[in-house]
């Protein structure tokens, strides 16, 4: 009986983990530094990086990081806090802010 390609590639895949087990077979591995979660941002630290930092408005803040005004406002008064992807928005904009101008640029 003949064997389907996937019942090849388990059976090639089993052989292969038993030369790894063995020691017969080195795996080919990828190191890489990932950063610490996104910090969590208070209101006054928002309220800093748009304003100090960017020198935006709140509705330019809220295109800067794709959300809307109301959520900006929001943050600003403590009500609501900035969710993972955007508290990492948060940091860059702290970090690095020419960034933002330079998407700015690209519209």
């Amino acid at each position: 009986m003949k064997k389907t390609r996937v019942e090849e590639a388990l059976v090639r895949g089993l052989k292969e983990a038993l030369e790894y087990e063995r020691g017969q077979k080195k795996l080919k591995t990828t190191q890489r530094e990932l950063p610490n979660p996104a910090p969590q941002w208070n209101q006054n630290e928002i309220r800093k990086i748009r304003r100090e930092i960017l020198n935006v408005s709140q509705p330019d803040f809220a295109v800067f990081l794709n959300v809307k005004t109301p959520t900006i406002r929001a943050w600003e008064q403590g009500k609501k806090k900035p969710s993972g992807a955007a508290s990492r928005l948060l940091e860059i904009a702290a970090i690095e802010p020419r960034v933002f101008s330079q998407l700015a640029r690209r519209r």
